[in-house]
């Protein structure tokens, strides 16, 4: 399986988010439904759902823990997940 999701290590906390190459295989992001504040997530387990112009489908989470916080900017914009900057671009943190 192709690594989707980059990971930056912040503070005591993972931050995730789609790769270069993600983003070349899906498409422009056309929809997000980011996971909640305080959901368990496992490794290898559904952790995000995307709808894009090349693909809808559930992605895997890259590590287990508890979300403890989201980027809210890409509930209303999913387009910033196409963004190559990782500022913009990330999903979750999540907490080992």
């Amino acid at each position: 399986m192709a690594q989707y999701f980059w990971q930056d290590t912040v503070a005591d906390k993972v931050r995730v988010g789609l790769t270069a190459g993600a983003q070349e295989t899906f498409g422009q992001i056309k929809f997000a439904d980011l996971p909640q504040v305080g959901r368990k997530v496992t490794v290898g387990k559904p952790f995000l759902a995307i709808e894009a112009e090349k693909a809808v489908l559930d992605l895997d989470a890259p590590l287990s823990g508890e979300i403890v916080a989201v980027n809210d900017l890409v509930a209303d914009d999913p387009a910033l997940l196409n963004s190559p900057e990782k500022a913009d671009n990330w999903v979750a943190e999540i907490k080992a």
